[in-house]
C-alpha cells in the first residue's frame, strides 16, 4: 500500500532537481567568460517505481532523480584542435626565428653580403684599368675589407640568431614539463573525485587548457583511461601515465629534431618546440652554405693572387686569410699582409707598375662558374642562397596563416558546442524555474491534502 505522504516525496524529488538544473544554469552564466570552460547540463532519470498490490499489482513513479551532471564536449574536435594547435605552434615558431634571420641578411639593399660583392669585382676592375695607381689599391683593400666583415658578420649574426633559438628550446622544455606537472596533478584530483562518485567537470576543464597548451608546445597524443584519467605521449616518450608525471628530457639534437636523454632519443614533430628545433636545423645548414661561400671565395681569390708580384718583389702572398683546414666565415678577413699595408697588393704577375693582369682576372672572377658553387658564380650562388632563405619564410608565413584561419574555424566549432549562450541558458533558467513552481505548487496540493487526511484521523 502506497504511504499516505508518497505525494509529498514525488512532488520534494521534483523540486530538488530543478533546482540543481536552476543551479547548474546559473553555473553556466557565471563562467560565460571563462575560458575553457565547458558548458554544463543536468541529466534526470525517473525513479524506480514503487509496486504496490490493489487488487492487483500496480506501480507507481515515485519522482525524479539526478542522474549525472555532465560536460557538454566534443571529442573528435578536441582532438582535431590538439592537432591545429600543434601545427600552428611550429609554424609561427618556425616563420619567427627564421623572419629574424632574413633581417640580419639586409638583402635586398646596400648594407648586405651581395652589395660587397660587387664592389669588391668593381674595386678589381678599377685596379685593372690603372694598375699604378694607389688610390685604387686603397679601393681594392677597402673593399676586400667591407666584403670580409659583412661575411664574418652575417656568420656572427646567423650565430645570434642560432643561439636565441637554442634559448628558446631551453624554455619550451621547461614549459613542457610545467603542463605535463600540471596535468598529473590534475589527473590525480579528478581520479579522486571519481572514486568518491562526485563529478570533477570543472577539474576536467582545467586539464583539458593545459593539455592543449601543452599541445601548442609539442605533437602530443591522449588517452583517456575509465577512472576519468588521461594518459599522454610525445611519439615514443610518455609524459604522464596513472602514476604521475614524467621527466622530460632536457637533451636535444636539431638536426634530427628529437629530444634526447640516457635512454634514447624521441622525435618532436609538431608544436613550438618542433618548430624552434626545425628553424635551429635551418640555421645551422644556412651557416654551412655561408660557409661553403667563403671557403670557395677564399681559395678562387687566392689561387689567382698568389702567383702575382707587387712592387716590393713579394709573391705567393695571399689576399684573404686561409688556413687548412679552411673555417668558413668565422673568420673570413684580410691576409695580415693585404691588410697592412695597400701598396702590397699584387696588380700582375711581373710586379711592374703596368701589369694589370691579375687585377683583371680577378674583376673577370664574377663570371666564373665555380665547381664547389654547383657550377654557379659567386653572385649566383649567394643570390640563390638569399632566395632560399626569402622562400622559407614565406612559405611558413602562408602556411601560418592558413593554419590560423583553420584553428579559429575549430574554435569556433568547439565553442558552438561547449561554449554558454546567454538567450539559450537565460530560456533554460525561466523553464526550469516554472517547471520548479509547477513542483511547488503541488508539494502545496499534497501538504494540504495530508492536513485534511491528518485532521479527518484526530
Amino acid at each position: 500500500m502506497s504511504s499516505p505522504f508518497f505525494g509529498l516525496n514525488v512532488a520534494s524529488s521534483a523540486l530538488r532537481a530543478f533546482q540543481r538544473q536552476l543551479d547548474v544554469t546559473g553555473h553556466n552564466i557565471a563562467n560565460q567568460n571563462t575560458v575553457g570552460y565547458s558548458r554544463q547540463s543536468v541529466d534526470l532519470a525517473a525513479s524506480d517505481p514503487n509496486t504496490i498490490f490493489q487488487g492487483r499489482m500496480i506501480s507507481l513513479g515515485q519522482g525524479v532523480d539526478i542522474s549525472s551532471v555532465n560536460r557538454i564536449r566534443d571529442t573528435f574536435l578536441d582532438q582535431r584542435r590538439m592537432s591545429v594547435a600543434s601545427d600552428q605552434g611550429s609554424l609561427d615558431a618556425r616563420y619567427t626565428t627564421l623572419n629574424a634571420v632574413q633581417g640580419v641578411m639586409l638583402e635586398p639593399g646596400d648594407s648586405g653580403v651581395s652589395a660587397a660583392l660587387g664592389k669588391f669585382f668593381d674595386s678589381w676592375s678599377s685596379l685593372a684599368s690603372n694598375p699604378a695607381s694607389d688610390g685604387s689599391r686603397v679601393g681594392v683593400q677597402n673593399a676586400g675589407r667591407l666584403l670580409a666583415d659583412r661575411i664574418q658578420g652575417l656568420h656572427q649574426d646567423f650565430g645570434s640568431q642560432l643561439n636565441l633559438a637554442k634559448s628558446n628550446i631551453t624554455q619550451s622544455i621547461q614549459d613542457m614539463q610545467s603542463q605535463v606537472n600540471t596535468i598529473a596533478d590534475l589527473n590525480k584530483r579528478i581520479r579522486e573525485q571519481t572514486i568518491a562518485g562526485a563529478e570533477a567537470n570543472d577539474l576536467m576543464d582545467q586539464r583539458d587548457q593545459a593539455v592543449q597548451k601543452l599541445s601548442a608546445i609539442a605533437d602530443v597524443k591522449t588517452n583517456k583511461l575509465d577512472d576519468g584519467t588521461i594518459t599522454i605521449s610525445l611519439n615514443q616518450l610518455t609524459l604522464v601515465d596513472p602514476v604521475g608525471a614524467h621527466t622530460v628530457p632536457t637533451g636535444y639534437d636539431a638536426k634530427t629534431g628529437q629530444l634526447v636523454d640516457a635512454k634514447g632519443s624521441y622525435d618532436v614533430k609538431g608544436g613550438k618546440l618542433g618548430g624552434l628545433l626545425d628553424a635551429a636545423a635551418g640555421i645551422m645548414d644556412y651557416q654551412s652554405q655561408l660557409d661553403t661561400f667563403a671557403n670557395n671565395l677564399k681559395s678562387a681569390v687566392n689561387a689567382i693572387y698568389s702567383p702575382g708580384k707587387n712592387a716590393a718583389g713579394q709573391t705567393g702572398m695571399n689576399f684573404f686569410a686561409d688556413s687548412n683546414p679552411q673555417t668558413g666565415a668565422a673568420d673570413f678577413r684580410l691576409d695580415p699582409a693585404t691588410a697592412g699595408n695597400p701598396s702590397a697588393i699584387a696588380t700582375g704577375p711581373s710586379g711592374k707598375p703596368g701589369d694589370g693582369d691579375i687585377a683583371l682576372a680577378l674583376s673577370a672572377l664574377r663570371d666564373v662558374s665555380q665547381t664547389g658553387l654547383g657550377g654557379k658564380t659567386f653572385q649566383g650562388f649567394y643570390s640563390n642562397f638569399v632566395a632560399t632563405v626569402g622562400q622559407d619564410v614565406s612559405f611558413t608565413k602562408s602556411s601560418l596563416d592558413t593554419s590560423k584561419a583553420i584553428l579559429t574555424q575549430v574554435d569556433t566549432q568547439i565553442q558552438s558546442v561547449s561554449g554558454v549562450s546567454i538567450d539559450d541558458e537565460m530560456a533554460n533558467m525561466m523553464r526550469f524555474q516554472k517547471s520548479y513552481q509547477a513542483a511547488a505548487r503541488a508539494l502545496s496540493i499534497f501538504n494540504q491534502t495530508t492536513d485534511d487526511l491528518l485532521g479527518i484521523l484526530r
